[in-house]
């Protein structure tokens, strides 16, 4: 059933095939993604370099207009043909004059005021004179001998003055545009101006008069034509004008080549909010994607500042987006045609290939099945080089050697029955440990119970005692007796405190100790005992050892096994060993000893539960495994060093106190203050 179940999986073949596959697939897929994005960002930088260039156009060829009616203006004022009318009172033939320089200009307006600011010749109107200009800002610097020109919004009332065909022309009905700030419905009557001022001075060299003239911008088509014309070479996508060049007084177009869909040019039409915004409110340029009436284009606006440095209009050239987007989506949908031809190119080819590799496997899973089903006769020879036929070698080796391993199997089999008696009795033999170790525990226990009621009645002996020594005579021959009496009950009373705090169970304290006291109190609660009595004691303490944070009693247990197994491993013949250093930020406390070693075979074994080299009866191997826990548990570790019949030396790591905390010297004065 299991062999019929597996040979529904897709072969080998397929998943060689798939996987490569989804590799090209992805790998395709991301080179795509990225050499379109490459090809999308290409294209989208030339549009905006473009911009910048057709805008860079517009700019000198807008401030070459400025020019020309500001020297025109200039060169005027400055010559001796008026001043020399004027002393003459020739005003005939200063009109005639003015209006030949206004037609040579191809101004929209012309006129001459007197020292005090009145109209005294007009060219476009002869018979309106006499009206005041002293007050318009071009006009009065002219007047103070200061020439001056730029853009400037005219009044109505200055432009039908000056001729109300003029003033008609600059009327602009607003129109309600999509993405433009609120406002509003009306008409803009006031007109966008290219001006300039000059004086005029007598015979004498006095300002005695200023000349002044320019062209009204609104519905002017000349010089956004002119732009659309020089950059844009008339270019045109799907029926519409690739580029787009507008003047705007404010956020309104007052002359642009931007058609509506209704193919009328978009006078009157309104700015979007954002760059309102950012160019007439903020005064600065703006460049981006932007909504121009009814479609979207890459655009850059500049704002125009009449002579006082003040935002009167913006300069706006754009690139139809759409023309662009589609010279980008063309290239990229024929890059990933490529791409997917490639794709079906490879994987033809790959199918080929990968069937030509997977044939000798499909002999080689043939024969597995048969060795599966129990065939172990079976030989594989393939007609290939390489890794298949190592394959094959390896196949008729492992035949060779299931019907080995089977020969074997058998007669293991045969031999099963002695191996699991001899297991069973490892396991009798480790339960027999665990139950020493039970009874150990529960002994550990009586003891701690004993030593309790050892407590009280010792205190009684030491009371009482005490008691009959202040009833004594100093010189009463049974004093010296009983004060003998009380120093063995304070000894006997010592011994059984340690031992009640040794075995006391109790939640794990941790704070700041000093391992030369922990182990020195060790130390004393069993150095008492008969074990003791032929072992030398050499301690080689450091006094200046930083604490560790850890639990007394817990580390207590620790040097409490290892002083233990020492005296054990000495027979309680020998010398022990203290030591204690600090190295790299670490507490070394070594426990040395003299006895019979461990053999290399066990070094490796001995912090493992129950092993112990102790004879049945002596240990049940778990001390040094219990200490190992702790120490780790506290941040450490044990190492041991051992040579047979030289003796074993185990030390104890643990990181040392960084700070004030580990003053050794503090913690001695600490420790002085202690019971």
């Amino acid at each position: 059933m299991q062999l019929r179940l597996r040979s529904r999986a897709p072969s080998i073949k397929a998943r060689l095939i798939s996987s490569y596959l989804v590799i090209l697939f992805f790998g395709g897929l991301t080179t795509s993604i990225v050499g379109s994005w490459i090809v999308s960002t290409t294209i989208m930088a030339q549009a905006r370099r473009m911009v910048d260039h057709s805008m860079a156009m517009a700019r000198t060829i807008y401030r070459h207009q400025e020019d020309d009616v500001r020297r025109t203006v200039t060169l005027a004022a400055s010559g001796a043909t008026i001043a020399r009318y004027l002393a003459a009172d020739n005003f005939e033939g200063l009109r005639s004059f003015l209006e030949g320089v206004r037609r040579q200009g191809q101004f929209d307006f012309l006129g001459l005021v007197d020292a005090s600011g009145r109209v005294i010749v007009r060219t476009t109107r002869a018979a309106a004179q006499g009206d005041d200009l002293s007050g318009w800002e071009p006009v009065r610097a002219a007047l103070g001998g200061r020439a001056v020109g730029g853009a400037l919004v005219a009044p109505r009332a200055f432009l039908a003055a000056e001729d109300p065909a003029l003033a008609e022309r600059a009327r602009i009905r607003l129109v309600p545009t999509p993405r433009a700030r609120p406002a509003p419905e009306g008409e803009l009557e006031s007109g966008l101006v290219l001006m300039s001022a000059a004086p005029v001075h007598d015979l004498r060299n006095r300002p005695v008069a200023a000349l002044y003239g320019g062209i009204l911008l609104n519905r002017d088509y000349s010089m956004v034509d002119r732009v659309w014309e020089l950059v844009f070479k008339g270019e045109r996508y799907e029926g519409k004008d690739v580029g787009a060049v507008t003047l705007f007084q404010g956020d309104v177009r007052i002359a642009t080549t931007v058609k509506t869909s209704v193919g009328q040019r978009a006078v009157g039409t309104r700015v979007s909010e954002e760059v309102y915004q950012a160019v007439l409110a903020g005064g600065g340029v703006w460049r981006g994607r932007a909504f121009v009436i009814n479609d979207w284009y890459i655009s850059a606006y500049e704002p125009l500042r009449d002579p006082a440095g003040r935002v009167v209009g913006m300069l706006y050239v754009g690139l139809l987006e759409k023309a662009y987007t589609s010279i980008r989506d063309r290239l990229i949908l024929s890059f990933f045609g490529i791409a997917s031809v490639g794709f079906l190119l490879i994987a033809g080819i790959t199918y080929y290939m990968v069937g030509s590799i997977t044939r000798p496997i499909g002999e080689l899973v043939r024969a597995t099945r048969k060795v599966a089903a129990g065939q172990f006769d079976q030989e594989v020879s393939v007609r290939a080089t390489g890794e298949l036929a190592l394959l094959s070698e390896s196949f008729n080796a492992m035949v060779a050697s299931l019907r080995k391993m089977r020969s074997d199997l058998e007669e293991w089999g045969r031999t099963l029955e002695d191996k699991v008696r001899r297991r069973t009795e490892e396991l009798v033999a480790m339960h027999d440990r665990i139950a020493q170790a039970e009874r150990l525990a529960s002994l550990g226990k009586l003891s701690a119970g004993v030593a309790h009621e050892i407590n009280n009645p010792l205190g009684a002996v030491l009371a009482l005692t005490a008691l009959t020594l202040e009833d004594l005579e100093p010189d009463d021959p049974a004093r010296e007796n009983l004060q003998e009496v009380v120093r063995q009950a304070e000894r006997c009373r010592n011994i059984v405190r340690g031992l009640l705090e040794f075995a006391r169970q109790s939640e794990p304290h941790v704070e700041p100790l000093d391992l030369n006291h922990v182990l020195e109190d060790t130390l004393a609660l069993v150095a008492r005992q008969s074990m003791f009595f032929n072992i030398a004691v050499v301690r080689a303490l450091d006094p200046a050892l930083p604490r560790v944070m850890g639990d007394r009693s817990q580390l207590q247990q620790v040097f409490m096994n290892l002083l233990l197994n020492a005296v054990q491993a000495m027979e309680e013949k020998g010398t022990i060993t203290l030591a204690s250093r600090q190295v790299d930020g670490f507490v070394e406390i070594s426990v040395s000893d003299t006895g019979c070693g461990i053999p290399p075979d066990k070094l490796g074994r001995i912090f493992d539960p129950f092993f112990t080299t102790k004879p049945s009866g002596k240990g049940v191997g778990l001390g040094l495994s219990i200490a190992y826990g702790i120490v780790t548990k506290h941040g450490g570790d044990i190492r041991v060093e051992s040579e047979v019949g030289k003796g074993s030396t185990f030390t104890v790591r643990l990181p040392a106190i960084q700070g004030p905390a580990a003053d050794p010297v503090g913690h001695e004065q600490a420790s002085a203050g202690e019971p």
